[in-house]
């Protein structure tokens, strides 16, 4: 291994296929810009073993190791994988970051010596400057957006300035891409950061806030710079932009959308892409332009057919709009999954009944090759950093703890449908795979949405 820094994606159990990381591809890019040998391990897409992907990180490791935790439910992987690095004798100093990573640092240097560092928000500027201080020696308590433990104590430095011009950043490093080309049809981009949104359950919004850069967009013909630069150099022509929210909030949202779909068309571009957003920003002539640019699919943010739940979850929509958004995609013609809690803490039968309601309404709006499939179980996973763990902190109800937090529910018979609805889904599920139903997967994007919150 010829680098200075080594950035791993490590393997996470529960994911049923390969994921390009963009996030450690921007760190990564971001460093060799600046002069810096940075090799991208990705251990599921290389198709290695945790044996091999920890001997070849044994046999020469560099002075930095960054590892992305990209889900919570995969924090204990990822830590456990730094563990059998320090068990192979790994030196190095290894830095965790991500979302997660970001709120629960306190508790992940306290239990965990096998981490020296935690980086909190982006982490671009962070990573290069912690590896400038290594290889000069220097003290890594002065870099700018990391904890770490001092003198016995854990410490925060300084948080760093986000950057709020994201088009001054390089196009990520693409390394992982040719892995996951021989496997899937589609690359995933990011076109903005963050999310306008408030919605009580998701981690994101809690994120981006906390570093003052709540939503910033890229220029819409750098996106479409870096579109011909894929299919030029990949020959790929299908796209799943992993924006959080692809729709800006309000005109300005909206005319960037616009002018992204335009200028694809004028340059002639003959791409396929799918996006996420909101019910609110489903728009017919917006989104009938969009689909004429190559829009195909629509990663949608209903999440409840019940009211009282999406007050719950301050979604600031009403049933009624969601079903307005939902009918406008269908008669488009563009495919929808869509991203649905069922239960949740406060969750009642009414709650249930509601949205099984809703569930069957639209699915008699789509044709069964245009919706794609949906667990009927699907529950609130309490995300560090969201404002809904922390209601269940504050209540006592949280249970658990930073690895794994879950609760109870407060209605007993929420609790016995969701047991029972399980099971079934557990055989249901079973059955799909075994006749290799590929619900969810008709036009070559991947069948789940990433920023989904269910279980």
């Amino acid at each position: 291994m010829d680098c200075e820094a080594l950035l791993i994606h490590p393997l996470y159990s529960k994911m049923q296929d390969i994921n390009e990381n963009i996030g450690i591809g921007y760190i990564a890019s971001y460093s060799r810009a600046r002069g810096k040998k940075i090799e991208i391990l990705d251990i599921a897409a290389r198709g290695w073993s945790l044996k091999q992907a920890v001997e070849y990180i044994c046999d020469s490791p560099p002075p930095l190791i960054g590892i992305s935790i990209l889900f919570q439910e995969g924090a204990a992987e990822a830590l456990a994988f730094a563990r059998m690095l320090r068990k192979g004798g790994v030196k190095s100093h290894i830095i965790v970051g991500g979302i997660y990573p970001t709120f629960e640092y306190q508790n992940l240097l306290q239990n965990h010596p096998e981490i020296d560092s935690v980086c909190i928000g982006e982490g671009e500027e962070t990573f290069y400057y912690l590896l400038e201080s290594l290889l000069k020696g220097a003290d890594i308590s002065k870099v700018e957006g990391i904890a770490l433990r001092k003198d016995g104590s854990i410490v925060t430095t300084p948080p760093r300035a986000p950057l709020m011009d994201l088009d001054t950043l390089p196009f990520p490093a693409r390394d992982v891409l040719p892995f996951t080309l021989k496997r899937k049809t589609y690359a995933p981009i990011v076109s903005s950061r963050g999310c306008y949104g408030r919605c009580s359950f998701c981690s994101v919004s809690g994120f981006f806030t906390s570093i003052k850069a709540r939503y910033r967009a890229r220029n819409p013909e750098r996106v479409a710079d870096e579109i011909e630069s894929l299919i030029e150099e990949y020959g790929v022509r299908r796209f799943t932009f992993d924006d959080a929210n692809f729709m800006g909030a309000g005109r300005t949202g909206r005319e960037r959308a616009a002018e992204f779909a335009r200028i694809v068309m004028e340059r002639g571009l003959k791409i396929e892409y799918s996006i996420q957003c909101r019910c609110d920003n489903v728009e017919r002539e917006l989104f009938k332009l969009m689909k004429e640019s190559g829009l195909v699919r629509v990663y949608l943010g209903v999440e409840s057919g019940s009211q009282p739940q999406l007050d719950r979850y301050r979604k600031d929509s009403s049933v009624e709009e969601n079903l307005r958004a939902l009918q406008l995609l269908a008669d488009l013609g563009i495919f929808v999954q869509m991203g649905f809690i069922m239960f949740d803490p406060l969750a009642t039968v009414d709650d249930i009944s509601a949205n099984q309601q809703f569930l069957a309404d639209v699915k008699a709006m789509f044709p069964e090759d245009k919706l794609g499939y949906l667990s009927p179980t699907t529950k609130l996973i309490p995300l560090s950093g969201s404002e809904y763990m922390e209601r269940l902190k504050e209540a006592g109800q949280l249970k658990g703890n930073y690895l794994d937090y879950t609760y109870d529910f407060a209605d007993k018979k929420t609790a016995m449908l969701y047991n029972i609805s399980s099971k079934s889904a557990s055989m249901l599920w079973g059955a799909k795979k075994l006749f290799k139903n590929k619900s969810g997967d008709e036009e070559g994007f991947p069948p789940h949405w990433s920023k989904a919150q269910g279980e």
